[in-house]
């Protein structure tokens, strides 16, 4: 038994119809087991999605939602009558929320892509796209000095790529394969899940987190602060 993703296709769907693999009673939540899913479960720097899983007698709110085992876990706290096996159920995500998400996620990946423009072949090494405190992490080291000029020149270029109408574009390979798309490829890609890369453009990133439709999406970004410490660079923003 595996989940199926329907987010890795359809980024911007937020309701489905599913029906009921398997419920667990644990800690005093609910979890849920679903044949489909639209819900992200936390992952590759971005948060889990929240929402509601209804029956017509039955209400699941959904407050966490993680990936184990190829299957998507959806814990909440239930109210109404008890879910069933094999019962069929409306998945609705809280929309705000994989909204914001979705731009943070997505704002990593333009800083990214402005590094790789500006010439600098810094490896990744992470990338925390949580509001509020979201960075891109690098192997390398800067100058006081070289911080604040990059300060500048990763802003405007990040205007430059956000204010260009690039589509995002999905595809589907073999892991083995990424590395023809993609200037960088992890070796901690899942490999219970679909090698999907993002592209924008010619600049691919192996990711299956959600994402904007285009980058004229997520004009606003703003580089908070640059650090160069112990052989790594972290680049922290807002978007």
């Amino acid at each position: 038994m595996s989940t199926e993703l329907l987010y890795l296709s359809d980024m911007q769907q937020l309701e489905c119809k599913a029906f009921i693999e398997k419920i667990e009673n644990r800690d005093g939540k609910t979890v849920v087991y679903l044949d489909q899913t639209v819900f992200y479960p936390q992952g590759g720097g971005q948060p889990y999605d929240k929402g509601v899983i209804n029956t017509p007698d039955s209400e699941l709110q959904v407050e966490e939602v993680r990936y184990v085992d190829s299957l998507v876990q959806h814990v909440g706290t239930l109210s109404g009558q008890p879910l069933m096996q094999g019962e069929d159920v409306s998945c609705a995500v809280d929309a705000e929320r994989r909204v914001i998400n979705t731009a943070y996620h997505s704002g990593g990946h333009v800083i990214d892509m402005a590094i790789d423009a500006l010439g600098y072949s810094w490896m990744p090494t992470k990338g925390h796209h949580y509001p509020g405190e979201a960075y891109i992490e690098y192997l390398g080291e800067l100058s006081d000095e070289d911080i604040a000029s990059l300060s500048d020149k990763l802003t405007a270029k990040i205007t430059e790529l956000t204010t260009s109408n690039i589509a995002t574009e999905l595809r589907f390979v073999p892991v083995e394969k990424m590395d023809e798309l993609c200037r960088h490829v992890p070796s901690n890609i899942p490999k219970d899940k679909p090698g999907r890369v993002v592209m924008y453009g010619d600049f691919g990133v192996p990711c299956g987190g959600t994402h904007t439709a285009s980058l004229n999406e997520l004009e606003g970004i703003k580089i908070r602060k640059i650090k160069s410490q112990n052989g790594k660079i972290k680049i922290s923003y807002e978007v």
